[in-house]
């Protein structure tokens, strides 16, 4: 990366009126970048010190990031690395003509040499995240080993991602002599974690085990209205992967194996001494129980009335 190269912070740009520029100096100082009075949105830049070539790694840029609406959608490339982490709501990252969208607990690594757009997703009010900009040996390789560049989502493991983000963060804006030995260390366990998720997973067992997880986190609350990106966020897959190896698995898509589930649910509901179609419906998922005896009939054969009847109720 050139450090003499000025930077836009490329996560706060609603309009053009309202650009905010941060410029990498080369010296031997690092000031504390704040973008607003907010704590939410906080960038920390840091010039490597002399002895920085020691280390393997390298965090040149991080910070704390909120979006909404009003932020806008940012387009940008730059030549490092980019990981983010998001902490709560949903951006949607468009990169190599692919839409991401990034959920709670996940981690997305860009190769931002490659140009990419990001904001706030349509459908939710807000994206926070954490982020950092990072270089090192051997980066391009494992962003290559992994593959990447086609699913750049990732499934975060516990709180240690989301711990080494804001330590990362505390360690540029204490920097110290030791900043540049604690970023390499961090960079290195953030790669092994990425790694560990999915680099030794390219079974079909591990495949398998994606789905699994969508199945479990549906199973414990079917009547949410789920949306794709929602289950592709929880496998770590892209929208198209997830409809693939959910169907390769099950023989249907997510979106059918839902209403299958939510109509197993409904049977039993039904067979319960005086259970209302209405709030059977509302139980499964269905806020109109119009939609929801049509769904029924077409997955069962019979109205809801029709398989009440039938099991004695």
């Amino acid at each position: 990366m050139h450090r003499s190269r000025t930077m836009l912070d490329k996560t706060r740009i609603p309009h053009l009126g309202r650009i905010q520029r941060a410029e990498l100096i080369e010296s031997n100082t690092c000031p504390k970048m704040t973008m607003t009075p907010d704590a939410s949105n906080e960038i920390f830049f840091h010039t490597p010190g002399r002895h920085a070539n020691a280390y393997p790694y390298k965090i040149l840029v991080a910070g704390r990031t909120r979006f909404s609406h009003s932020d806008g959608f940012v387009t940008r490339r730059f030549h490092h690395h980019t990981l983010i982490y998001t902490l709560s709501g949903l951006g949607l990252i468009e990169v190599s003509g692919n839409n991401v969208t990034a959920g709670p607990q996940t981690i997305t690594w860009l190769d931002t040499s490659m140009q990419y757009a990001h904001g706030c997703h349509p459908e939710a009010s807000h994206w926070h995240y954490l982020w950092m900009s990072i270089e090192g040996y051997g980066l391009d390789a494992v962003f290559s080993f992994l593959r990447v560049a086609n699913n750049p989502l990732f499934a975060a493991i516990g709180e240690v991602s989301a711990g080494s983000f804001e330590r990362a963060i505390d360690n540029l804006d204490r920097r110290g002599q030791t900043t540049d030995a604690i970023s390499s260390t961090i960079v290195a366990q953030l790669v092994e974690t990425l790694v560990a998720e999915r680099g030794e997973h390219h079974s079909s067992e591990d495949r398998g085990e994606r789905v699994l997880r969508v199945m479990r986190e549906v199973r414990t609350e079917i009547a949410s209205n789920w949306r794709i990106e929602e289950l592709a966020a929880i496998s770590s897959l892209s929208a198209s992967q997830l409809h693939r190896q959910f169907k390769e698995k099950t023989g249907t898509t997510p979106m059918d194996w839902i209403r299958h589930e939510r109509m197993n649910l409904a049977k039993r509901l039904l067979t319960e001494p005086g259970a209302k179609i209405a709030t059977v419906a509302l139980a499964c998922g269905y806020a109109d129980p119009y939609h929801f005896s049509r769904d029924f009939r077409r997955i069962a054969g019979q109205s809801p009335s029709e398989f009440r009847r039938a099991q004695g109720q």
